[in-house]
């Protein structure tokens, strides 16, 4: 019984220990420092929302298997079977998981990137655009708490696929996605302005195809905004007072004629890509008429960041921070590791610090390690804050505590 008694009093203690070292820990919470960098013009990432995983959604979603992968299958090279050339250096993840957001916005700002592009499909309960508008927010919530802007890129191909199946129409589904945008995203001080008008930037247009569609749904919001399609588009739909720029995209990039092109608008977003290798034909999808670009050790990257900085481009946009399914991610890698990162970073003319990304890695592996660990997530907390406020010598002493 005595001995049964002390084993009681010692498991007390070892709680109470526990309990006294967490209550001990206070997190310190920094305000994020802003990258000190050469390079002026805003700098932004496309982001796609669009991963799920069974750990938060439950399964795995089509991005990551398209027709035919299986990511439950673990390949000879311990990597798991998804649709991808390339394989995250995290390995797949969910784009609503808190750890990720944390991680990929945390490695997004120490590259000196002012903020992310979110491709975005609206604010419809159809097809799985619900799920994206939930993972597009929860990534916009993080976004200053980093100290990053975002900014949308608007599908107005969602508005066809819902009218195809019986409802409403298309003009008064996109007035409704614009009042969503004016009350949710337009009025935030980090949202993407020029001359202090925030920018929405459109993938086409696919479905809205004249200017006075454009202008009817512009009136719905009282925020004058400034709209900017795909380079090109506005020749082909005869898009006139509706449009005030035009941003390129992967064919666009390399485009000789484009700064002579970009002259014509008030405004230009530039583009630059490191590689476009898409999966499509392999994993079941239709293919895009797309030629493949190789990055060529980096070379296309300084290439296209030039090409944009010559044309006098008013911002840039990258191509992308994790589309894995055509090849274009500038997110960390098995096989590139940060090389896309410190290209960035040189061109910005910021030192070249891949220790942060390493940093940035091993935060989001220790939250999956430490799972529902009190202390441990603490100390972590304090991780991230020391990250975003360039603290790079107390993040590594304190995760090497964890």
């Amino acid at each position: 019984m005595k001995c049964f008694t002390a084993l009681i009093a010692f498991f007390l203690s070892l709680l109470l220990s526990c309990a006294k070292e967490e209550d001990d820990f206070t997190i310190v919470e920094y305000e994020a420092i802003p990258i000190n960098k050469t390079f002026e013009k805003p700098i932004y990432i496309h982001y796609m929302p669009w991963f799920q995983s069974p750990e938060i959604s439950g399964y795995w979603g089509p991005h990551w298997t398209m027709a035919n992968r299986d990511p439950d299958r673990i390949l000879s090279d311990g990597k798991r079977d998804i649709a991808s050339h390339y394989y995250p250096l995290i390995g797949p993840y969910d784009s609503s998981d808190p750890d990720y957001l944390e991680y990929a916005l945390t490695c997004i700002k120490l590259a000196g990137i002012d903020g992310i592009l979110i491709d975005y499909y609206g604010k419809w309960n159809f097809n799985d655009y619900a799920q994206l508008l939930l993972a597009s927010n929860a990534v916009i919530e993080i976004c200053k708490k980093v100290g990053l802007n975002f900014g949308l890129v608007y599908e107005d191909r969602t508005l066809q696929s819902i009218v195809d199946q019986g409802f409403s129409n298309k003009i008064d589904l996109a007035r409704g996605d614009m009042v969503y945008m004016e009350e949710n995203y337009f009025r935030r001080d980090n949202y993407f302005k020029l001359n202090e008008k925030p920018v929405l930037l459109n993938f086409g247009p696919i479905t809205l195809k004249t200017n006075e569609e454009w202008v009817n749904v512009f009136s719905a919001i009282d925020t004058e905004i400034n709209f900017f399609p795909l380079a090109y588009h506005p020749q082909y739909d005869n898009l006139t007072t509706s449009v005030d720029g035009v941003f390129a995209w992967v064919g666009e990039a390399q485009s000789e004629d484009l700064s002579n092109y970009a002259k014509r608008f008030d405004f230009f977003g530039g583009g630059a890509l490191f590689e476009f290798r898409e999966f499509y034909e392999e994993g079941g999808w239709q293919a895009t008429n797309q030629s493949k670009l190789f990055n060529r050790n980096g070379a296309l990257l300084r290439e296209t960041l030039n090409n944009a900085k010559n044309t006098n481009s008013d911002f840039i946009q990258l191509i992308t921070w994790n589309d894995w399914g055509e090849g274009t991610a500038i997110e960390p890698s098995r096989e590139y590791e940060y090389q896309q990162l410190e290209i960035i970073q040189e061109f910005l003319g910021m030192p070249l610090n891949p220790r942060s990304f390493a940093l940035t890695v091993e935060l989001y592996q220790k939250r999956k390690k430490y799972q529902n660990k009190v202390l441990e997530n603490k100390k972590l907390d304090q991780v991230f804050y020391y990250l975003i406020s360039l603290q790079f010598d107390k993040a590594r002493a304190l995760l090497d505590e964890v």
